[in-house]
């Protein structure tokens, strides 16, 4: 049996408590020397995120003072706090909390195989999605924004906290495991001697917390108040008891001890553990040290509890933000304390320049003392109260005339202080690394919306390096967490995963069994099936070795989503149309499924339906068809689209060779029609001619002026008329051949016999109408003729 991963012993003393109790008091005044200095940055940027941004000296200063020696009360000052650092760094948290961090498990080792790397995915899917309540990745990420580290945890709890079942079984000793954030990163003290940007190579760590006193009594029976007493505080950060507060400390002690195992080689080829015989040839030695992890709930004289923790790293995993290395000693920041001068500065500013405005109107005047002397106490209250009038002697006692009081009408240099408002917003943007662009702050008519995108990737790039620590405290998180799960999971035991669509899933490890035949219900161990055949892929059982092989684990970045549903119908939505047509009726339905709303599950079984035999789902106790069957009929319909993709292709260009053909036939049809029209308006402007010839000879032959001019303006009235008509006759023409060539167009799906019909029918229309334009130009001409005839006449 596997060690399993938390133990808690009985609260009762062992031989070695004392050892353990001044070895931690030991490594606890070391962390506290070594991270004081630290520890005090991270309090002021809380504090000044709090917005306690004013010095406290300043702020007293600030608020005023009474009457002193006959001196009138100092008035307060304007002691603002316009906070600008919130911004920033909402900014980069929101970042890191709307997006999405999957974990994903790789085989890596002989043993391992992909489904055994998916059921650990699913694993840590669901210790991923059952912390979201608590959120302790974001939290230890704000705290590193914050004051540059913070911290989560891995720990493991039993499956079933409550027994009601009426006989005891191995599920009693079930165990799983969880993420858990820590609310106080203060509480963690690491091993200073840790290098590694997630602290991977600590070798002690703390956790501790502050008890009321009778608190600690009702938690822990055993626990002795008198003697943490001589460990009380003394003002520093070292104490384990708080008189004035009541409080006793605490501590959660992590210690990592080596077992050394010694392995020989020798050069006949044999592998021995220990030491080698005397006298035989060695070919190489090796001393292996394997880490123990112990774990201790303590005070400062008394062990309360111990356990053993199954993996070889303390399970205490911190959240960077920015680290720097000081002459070998770990500086560690974040945004705050990079924003609080500029902070200051804002907030100097501000209540500068509402000071210079307030008193703008309220300057000392320049007076004689005598001609104030009775009258003190009111000039000495004139910037505190509105005085109706303010007196003064115009003589003083020897009888000399006193000057006036003169004031300052000076102005008060408001601009100045606009000037210096504006340079410090713009010291917190390149202290936080924070530009207009991604506080939303740039005029978009004054850049275009590439340039902006650009802008703002380039503020969040300067930021990158949050989302990046807390991506690698991630993958050492999966990391302890593959490694604990097989000691901590039986043979047998049903493991609760997360699939792929959020939906929860189980499986049996280190056990042949037979998955669900529907959802809800448990799988079905199968104990009398050998391991060979559940791991043949052409059998329904399965087996899942948790120990066999190594696995590697990553971290990928998205954009966060509610669920991993929502996501999946996204990236289908986006895949869809990119595929070809058989393949996106395929995955249809589970697109449609996916969305959720009101009726999908009908509309998805609808369209599973409508597919064909062979790729429909299964149901419940039907036939799977044979792979080999599935394939022909698979490369049938394959033959099948192809034949009729052939025939529509053939079809096509049938149809676009009747087309052409129309086009030309309609084309040619209308040349000749135009080409008639102007011949006819060619012979009629002729005629006319002639007839206009005729009349003004037979004009000039008559003996009035006056009546052959009448005669020629009727004339030249009938020739326009006859224009306009043969104009409109062409116009007529034109229009029937483009109707003509139109309705060839739109006949294209019937082939080329209804295109000649539509050829056919536009030219009898054509010709109709060219026949009753030459006889409307005909009854024209005679109309011309005949008044010609009258004014002969006449």
């Amino acid at each position: 049996m596997p060690s399993y991963a938390e133990q808690p012993a009985a609260t009762r003393p062992t031989s070695d408590d004392d050892e353990i109790l001044r070895e931690a008091r030991k490594r606890w005044v070391r962390c506290a020397d070594a991270e004081e200095e630290q520890r005090k940055r991270i309090v002021a940027a809380k504090q000044f995120r709090a917005l306690n941004q004013w010095p406290d000296a300043i702020k007293t200063a600030r608020e005023g003072g009474n009457a002193i020696a006959g001196q009138p009360p100092q008035p307060p000052r304007p002691c603002l706090v316009v906070d600008r650092l919130s911004q920033p760094v909402r900014q980069v948290s929101n970042t890191i909390k709307n997006a999405d961090f999957g974990f994903d498990v790789q085989p890596n080792g002989e043993g391992a195989d992909i489904e055994t790397a998916d059921i650990f995915k699913g694993y840590l899917r669901r210790v991923q999605n059952q912390s979201r309540g608590e959120s302790p990745i974001e939290w230890a990420a704000d705290g590193a924004i914050e004051g540059g580290i913070g911290w989560f945890r891995l720990r493991t709890e039993y499956v079933y906290t409550n027994w009601e079942k009426d006989t005891l079984t191995e599920e009693l000793f079930d165990q799983e495991l969880r993420m858990e954030r820590i609310a106080n990163n203060l509480t963690v003290y690491g091993d200073p001697s840790a290098t590694r940007p997630t602290r991977s190579d600590m070798l002690f760590a703390f956790v501790t917390e502050d008890l009321y006193r009778d608190e600690a009594e009702s938690r822990y029976d055993a626990i002795d108040l008198k003697s943490i007493d001589l460990f009380a505080a003394t003002g520093d950060m070292q104490g384990w008891a708080d008189e004035r507060e009541n409080t006793v400390r605490i501590a959660e002690y992590w210690r990592v001890t080596f077992k050394e195992r010694k392995f020989v080689w020798m050069k006949d080829g044999s592998l021995l553990e220990g030491e080698a015989p005397k006298g035989a040839q060695v070919r190489m030695r090796r001393t292996m040290r394997v880490p123990q992890v112990e774990g201790f709930k303590m005070t400062a004289t008394q062990v309360l509890e111990r356990w053993d923790w199954a993996g070889s790293r303390i399970p205490l995993i911190p959240v960077i933000g920015e680290e720097l290395n000081i002459d070998g000693k770990p500086l560690l920041r974040g945004i705050i304390e990079l924003g609080m001068d500029a902070q200051r500065m804002v907030n100097y500013a501000y209540s500068g320049a509402i000071e210079i405005f307030a008193l703008g109107s309220k300057k000392a005047p320049m007076v004689p003392g005598a001609a104030v002397q009775n009258y003190r106490q009111i000039w000495q209250t004139r910037n505190i109260y509105n005085h109706s009038y303010l007196p003064y002697d115009v003589w003083d006692e020897d009888g000399r005339q006193l000057p006036p009081p003169t004031l300052d009408t000076s102005e008060a240099p408001i601009q100045a202080a606009v000037e210096v408002m504006r340079v410090s917003e713009d010291a917190i943007k390149a202290s936080t690394s924070t530009g207009d662009a991604s506080l939303g702050n740039t005029n978009p008519n004054e850049r275009s919306g590439k340039a902006l995108q650009a802008l703002q990737a380039q503020s969040d790039l300067a930021n990158s390096n949050y989302p990046d620590n807390v991506r690698r405290a991630l993958i050492y998180a999966a990391e302890l967490m593959v490694e604990i799960i097989p000691k901590i999971t039986r043979p047998g035991q049903i493991v609760h995963i997360m699939g792929m669509d959020d939906e929860p899933q189980q499986v049996i490890a280190g056990q042949p069994f037979q998955p669900p035949q529907a959802k809800g219900q448990p799988p079905t161990p199968r104990p009398d099936v050998s391991v060979d055949v559940a791991k043949d892929p052409q059998t329904l059982f399965k087996f899942y070795d948790f120990n066999a092989g190594k696995y590697a684990v990553t971290v990928t970045v998205g954009k966060a989503t509610a669920t991993r549903q929502q996501e999946g119908a996204q990236a289908l939505g986006e895949l869809i149309p990119h595929l070809p047509p058989e393949m996106a009726a395929v995955a249809t339905p589970d697109y449609v499924r996916q969305l959720s709303f009101p009726g999908a599950q009908k509309i998805a079984e609808r369209l599973e339906k409508a597919l064909p035999p062979a790729l429909q789902p299964q149901q419940d106790g039907q036939q799977v068809p044979d792979p080999q069957q599935l394939q022909q009929q698979v490369q049938q319909l394959q033959q099948q689209l192809q034949q009729a993709a052939q025939a529509i292709q053939t079809d096509q260009v049938k149809a676009q060779a009747g087309l052409q053909q129309a086009q030309i036939k309609a084309d040619a049809d209308l040349k000749m029609a135009q080409f008639e029209a102007q011949k006819e308006l060619k012979l009629q402007e002729m005629k006319n001619a002639n007839a206009i010839a005729v009349a003004r000879i037979a004009a000039a032959k008559s003996a009035l002026d006056i009546q052959a001019e009448s005669q020629e303006e009727r004339l030249s009235t009938g020739i326009e008329l006859q224009h306009e008509a043969q104009q409109n006759a062409l116009d007529r023409a034109h229009e029937a051949g483009m109707s003509a060539m139109s309705g060839a167009q739109a006949q294209q799906s019937q082939g080329s016999q209804q295109a000649h019909e539509a050829t056919q029918a536009a030219q009898g229309q054509a010709a109709t109408d060219a026949q009753a334009e030459a006889q409307r130009q005909h009854e024209a001409q005679l109309a011309a003729q005949q008044q010609a005839a009258q004014g002969r006449q006449e």
